[in-house]
């Protein structure tokens, strides 16, 4: 997992160029403080931050160049390099190193641009083609590693966080007006190719983008999206055995490492069952590290799950707990980690789980992201099958469900969000007046994503997973640590968009064929609740309400285009107290951002 940054300048790189992607790559120091390194030539500069997980030796140093034609610096893993450099050897090909960089290369060069469709990992790369001079720019299938760009006539620069970017005193600190008005209204962030900063993009999850330096044209490319079955079926036998095979497959690819590797632990069905299907891999012979954030208020603490999982298997837990003195330090590193607003305090439990695997020495740790949304695990999962089955006259079925699914009430912290959800997902309109905290949007006020999509297509690719990825990039990059994520092994998330949703959605049951495919302690695969890793924020904004308020309050307020400050002002107890605090949070996010990244 590592940094990556660049630039090609369609009349030549010059000394002020160079300075650029030094400073650029010094940005990014905390993505790879194992190794550093700068490649330049007639109109190229690129730059590369290393965390060496594979081949730690100087053989895998980067930027890493082949055959005199060819220099590439990447970030990511690819899981399956040992199979793919073995076919590649028997092809005539010899290698210096024992790093999977070195395998995408002799890939590209061999394969062309079909060797994105062979690689089985996370991955953002700069590939440099000096005999075509033009770059090739990738993303994998689901964005899990970012990259984001800036171009215009002149020159175009690319780099693993928008901070780097921000190093270029040229571009301009706007604010992206149609994005910030779906995060304050819609809770949207990751549904488009666009950024909250104006004119800084990101090239979209499964996708290649060429940069021309001849032409001066950039080209971007869709290479896969996943496509998810309508059927309504019934449950096949046969899938609980496949679903088995197909997960624990991946959970041993990304076992894969040089280093030391550790797990994230929620008490979840997610997580547990990564941790579990590890258990079993190794047989016990794998030292196994869990890290879990604990809340102190007991309605919203997990732990006696995380206990349950620790009991089964014997791992090494590491509990983490948010004191008092943390949150006004926390909140600021954040704003500055995640570069754009984030709408929960939940993600500040993520980078205290993050931090305290970097200060036991883990580098990497294996993660749930995805699972929720390629096996229904939401809430709104469940209406939206209930819908599904209505719409196919499955009454019965359908009532079923809705008895079955009323335990997940009590699992809500929001039932006006809930409530909203409901009006979306049943066509209804929403009668409530615009928020009398925002201001009214001039601009184009149509949907932020395709809502006649399926519901989970929207889920991996617009409303949910996108966001996640991020927040667990920057808050594990940001602590040195790698982030795996076994559920979006494409192998494995391929079948399980195929699956009909019965296979998901039973009883009243999420994820039902993880539950029934996978070993889990009793108590965790009966649960119907569903918490993660959820943060006390209502409490941590009453305990720090001056600073938080100081936002409002300040001579420098900023967001001023977006929220009537005085209105919020004169509400404060009433947010405070419960009424809409999830916009208030990210109200407070949104000017916080502005006033660290100096946003006008």
């Amino acid at each position: 997992m590592c940094g990556i940054c660049g630039t090609i300048n369609y009349t030549g790189i010059g000394p002020e160029d160079k300075k650029l992607i030094e400073k650029m790559n010094e940005c990014l120091f905390h993505r790879g403080p194992d190794d550093g390194g700068l490649f330049f030539c007639e109109k190229v500069g690129m730059g590369h931050r290393r965390l060496s997980i594979l081949d730690l030796s100087e053989r895998g140093h980067q930027p890493m160049s082949y055959r005199d034609r060819y220099t590439i610096v990447f970030n990511g893993e690819i899981y399956n390099f040992i199979e793919i450099r073995s076919a590649l050897e028997k092809k005539g090909y010899s290698f210096l190193s024992s790093a999977d960089t070195e395998v995408i290369l002799a890939a590209y060069d061999y394969y062309g641009i079909d060797c994105l469709s062979l690689f089985n990992g996370m991955w953002a790369f700069a590939l440099w083609d000096q005999a075509e001079e033009r770059m090739l720019l990738a993303r994998d299938r689901f964005g899990v590693k970012p990259l984001y760009y800036y171009k215009n006539e002149m020159y175009f620069l690319f780099a693993s966080e928008i901070k780097a970017l921000l190093c270029d005193e040229r571009i301009p600190r706007k604010a992206n007006d149609k994005l910030v008005f779906d995060f304050l209204e819609q809770i949207l962030l990751e549904h488009t190719d666009e950024t909250f900063f104006k004119n800084i993009y990101k090239c979209p999850a499964g996708s290649f983008m060429y940069v021309d330096s001849r032409e001066k044209k950039v080209e971007c490319h869709r290479y896969y999206e996943l496509k998810f079955s309508d059927k309504m079926t019934e449950k096949d036998p046969a899938n609980r055995k496949t679903f088995k095979e197909l997960f624990f497959k991946s959970v041993q690819l990304r076992l894969r490492s040089d280093v030391p590797t550790g797990s994230c632990l929620s008490g979840g069905l997610d997580s547990s069952a990564i941790v579990c299907a590890v258990d079993r891999i190794t047989e016990k012979e794998h030292e196994q590290h869990t890290f879990s954030f604990c809340a102190e208020e007991k309605k919203i603490d997990e732990k006696e799950y995380m206990e349950e999982v620790v009991k089964e298997t014997g791992v090494y837990p590491h509990y983490v707990y948010a004191t008092k003195e943390d949150v006004k330090s926390l909140f600021e590193k954040l704003v500055y980690t995640q570069e754009e607003p984030f709408p929960s305090a939940s993600i500040m439990a993520g980078y205290l789980v993050y931090h305290e695997a970097g200060k036991q020495g883990i580098k990497v740790l294996l993660d749930g992201q995805g699972a929720d949304e390629l096996l229904c695990g939401y809430r709104k999962s469940r209406l939206y099958y209930i819908k599904r089955l209505l719409k196919n006259r499955k009454y019965g079925r359908a009532f079923g469900e809705l008895i079955w699914s009323m335990s997940q009430v009590k699992t809500s912290f929001d039932i006006k969000d809930d409530i909203r959800k409901l009006k979306r997902i049943f066509s209804m309109k929403d009668s409530n007046e615009k928020n009398r905290y925002l201001r009214k949007y001039s601009g184009d006020d149509l949907p932020g994503y395709d809502t006649g999509m399926d519901f989970q297509y929207n889920d991996v690719y617009k409303i949910s997973l996108p966001v996640l990825l991020k927040y667990a990039d920057r808050n594990s990059m940001a602590a040195s640590v790698e982030s795996r994520l076994p559920f979006l092994d494409y192998r494995f998330a391929e079948f399980c968009a195929g699956l009909p949703l019965s296979e998901k959605i039973d009883r009243g049951y999420s994820k039902a064929i993880l539950r029934d495919s996978v070993h889990l302690p009793e108590k965790i695969r009966k649960r119907k609740d569903k918490l993660g890793f959820i943060a006390p924020e209502k409490t941590w904004l009453k305990k720090e309400e001056n600073f938080f308020k100081g936002f409002f309050e300040s001579p420098d307020f900023r967001a001023g285009r977006y929220i009537r400050r005085e209105k919020v002002l004169e509400d404060w107890e009433k947010l405070l107290s419960g009424k809409d605090e999830t916009l208030l949070f990210r109200m407070i996010s949104l000017e916080a951002w502005m006033q660290k990244f100096n946003v006008q």
